[in-house]
């Protein structure tokens, strides 16, 4: 070590440049067989003669240590705070930076740091919670288009957020086939009650109503573009919201709605003639049986044939002669105050479930701000 520092304190940058060279050939040559103890002391001896060595000699060092298992540990995380065009090389393909290298490099460099990980391989949930918290669009992007990134929650939320004005980003979270659609319905409305509270924080004098529509609307184009198989409801709420600006929707819109196959329009209107939200609305033309949907139709008085109507908006079997006639009679033979219970225990349900949301929200508000 004596001799080392000789060296770095007289030779010059060039001199200096070739004992590295003939150093990190020793190591790469000896690098299977060593023990992790001169690894170490490998490390010492690079790092001192890495000092003050012109940028050409230290991305030469940085690719040829970038894909060896064992690295010299401190060398590597040092290059990896260097300037990019040193940095990269270890940033997208070393196995020897931690999870807490890769986030120290992610909070402490800028835009093209982040953008040499989001190249890396793998990506785990504390590096990718960063990259999507910290990055611009194209970073964003990067990281929602590598394969092997995971996603915390807070991860995905976060992505969901920035899609909303991000047409290119929801694509890419679309093709994505390690986030379930459940996964992916709860994060988004735990996201839209994110983003209720946060407007009513920024703007008090808002008006609920307007806020509420806004940001169900922009929820709803995003759920369109990410779940798979989901539908968009945004334009059918639009247009039920701008008929109940001009009159109270009345038995006949909705039996109008059905009989022309419209079927987003028919949810979002039962859906505010019932005050269910969507996502309960629509299961009741999902579920493999049809009472839930005779009890809303009874709660609210709707007659026999707005009801068949509906019916044959759930499919071809629900509109079959014989599962007419079951429904039919089951629909009859229910009273209006037993509907008006049920309906009013859904309403106690979807009150709860929004309960949870809220809570869900003001944790990740909370940890926003710390």
């Amino acid at each position: 070590m004596s001799e080392i520092e000789v060296c770095v304190a007289r030779s010059p940058s060039a001199r200096r440049a070739d004992h590295l060279t003939r150093v990190t050939d020793l190591f790469l040559r000896d690098a299977p067989m060593l023990s992790d103890e001169q690894v170490e002391l490998f490390d010492v001896v690079i790092a001192r003669l890495a000092t003050a060595i012109e940028t050409r000699a230290r991305v030469e060092l940085a690719e040829r240590l970038a894909e060896v298992p064992n690295a010299p540990r401190g060398v590597v995380r040092s290059l990896a705070h260097d300037e990019i065009v040193v940095a990269r090389p270890v940033l997208t393909r070393s196995e020897r930076l931690s999870d807490d290298d890769l986030v120290a490099v992610a909070l402490a460099k800028g835009r093209d740091h982040m953008l040499a990980i989001s190249e890396r391989p793998s990506l785990t949930e504390p590096v990718t919670d960063v990259l999507v918290k910290r990055g611009d669009r194209g970073v964003v992007h990067a990281v929602a288009g590598n394969p092997g990134a995971c996603f915390s929650r807070d991860g995905v939320a976060t992505l969901l957020e920035r899609s909303r004005a991000d047409e290119a980003l929801r694509e890419l979270l679309a093709r994505r086939d390690d986030i379930g659609e459940a996964e992916l319905r709860q994060i988004l409305a735990i996201a839209k009650e994110t983003a209720r509270r946060r407007v009513q924080e920024e703007r008090p004098g808002a008006g609920r109503p307007n806020v509420d529509y806004a940001i169900e609307i922009g929820a709803l184009d995003v759920e369109a573009a990410i779940v798979p198989g989901a539908r968009n409801y945004g334009p059918a709420m639009a247009e039920i919201e701008a008929l109940a600006r001009i009159r109270p929707l009345v038995e006949g819109d909705l039996a109008g709605f059905a009989a022309a196959g419209r079927f987003e329009a028919a949810i979002c209107a039962v859906a505010r003639m019932s005050d269910l939200s969507l996502s309960a609305t629509e299961r009741l033309f999902e579920e493999g049986d049809s009472e839930l949907l005779l009890v809303v139709a009874r709660a609210g008085d709707w007659s026999w044939g707005t009801v068949r109507e509906l019916l044959r908006l759930r499919g071809a079997e629900a509109a079959q002669p014989h599962a007419l006639k079951r429904a039919r009679d089951a629909f009859e033979k229910l009273k209006p105050a037993t509907a008006q219970r049920v309906l009013h225990f859904l309403k106690a349900r979807e009150a709860s479930q929004k309960r949870a949301l809220e809570a869900a929200a003001d944790r990740q508000m909370r940890e926003k701000v710390r």
